[in-house]
């Protein structure tokens, strides 16, 4: 109320300099409440410390391999790690998201601890069903990664009906090398008659040997598009190989997009254009699809 009553007999320059030493106070304050680059030093190495940690007793010294992987280490790793952790093992979920709508309504099957499910997906959905046999995955899920327009069901996709009958995009990632070629056909039956007639079935999945529990293995994008062009008429495929774990092993992975209608596919797609005159860059022809 003193600075207020103040200001009314200050000039327009006295003002400014008040302003100006409020800002700088504020400024100190925010440097002693939030500490600085010491401080964040510190704070990343104790983090640090806690993932490593963690990794090592959930994939070294557990009974048993978690069934499945706590996104949080891996994307503290890529945000702060030292040993120059890609943003490679995310792009499923930047691929995926690029096919979203506003108001979609998503179905993630197999979705672990929720990461992709809220930070991915969630944004643009009006509502998601995630689900996972793993009662661990969904309790992780709904403790770390809980939204309101997602609900997670521990439900056994192979054996139970989806909880809606129909979905404008459906996501299975890094999971088809896990069952049999039997029961993969029948998953995608199930995603088909479960899709929209414009809806998009989106995944991920390892190429070549890869996996102590795989059923089945793909060696190249054609090894999928042979499985998939049964239920889908519209098929896009790439493939990309980056670095994973201190050993330096090599993954090859491959991200399909699967539709019976071409129009989202379409409108998803980038648009490519080419310039008119090789010497300007100032005009440009769109080039069609």
């Amino acid at each position: 109320m003193l600075t207020s009553a103040l200001k009314q007999f200050l000039t327009p320059n006295a003002r400014r300099q008040l302003r100006a030493l409020q800002r700088r106070l504020a400024y100190v304050k925010e440097c002693i409440r939030g500490g600085g680059r010491l401080r964040e030093f510190i704070l990343v190495k104790l983090l640090e410390q806690h993932y490593n940690s963690k990794f090592c007793r959930q994939w070294v010294l557990g009974k048993e391999l978690p069934h499945f992987f706590d996104q949080r280490l891996g994307f503290f790793q890529f945000g702060f790690g030292g040993n120059g952790r890609g943003p490679y093992s995310f792009y499923r979920g930047f691929f995926s998201s690029q096919i979203l709508y506003d108001g979609d309504h998503l179905l993630d099957i197999g979705c672990g601890d929720g990461f992709f499910t809220k930070r991915f997906f969630a944004e643009r959905c009006a509502h998601i069903d995630a689900l996972d046999i793993e009662r661990t995955a969904i309790k992780a899920a709904i403790h770390y990664n809980r939204a309101p327009n997602i609900t997670y069901h521990l439900l056994d996709a192979v054996h139970e009906a989806f909880p809606s009958n129909t979905y404008d995009v459906i996501v299975w990632d890094g999971a088809l090398g896990h069952f049999s070629p039997e029961t993969t056909d029948h998953m995608l039956q199930k995603i088909y008659q479960s899709l929209a007639p414009h809806g998009v079935f989106v995944g991920s999945e390892s190429l070549g040997v890869e996996g102590s529990d795989h059923l089945q293995f793909f060696d190249s994008l054609e090894d999928l598009y042979v499985i998939f062009k049964t239920y889908f008429r519209y098929i896009e495929l790439r493939q990309e190989a980056y670095k994973i774990g201190h050993a330096e092993f090599v993954r090859k992975e491959a991200y399909w997009r699967c539709s019976n209608d071409p129009r989202r596919l379409r409108e998803t797609h980038w648009q490519k254009f080419s310039s008119m005159d090789e010497g300007s860059d100032s005009e440009l022809a769109k080039i069609g699809d």
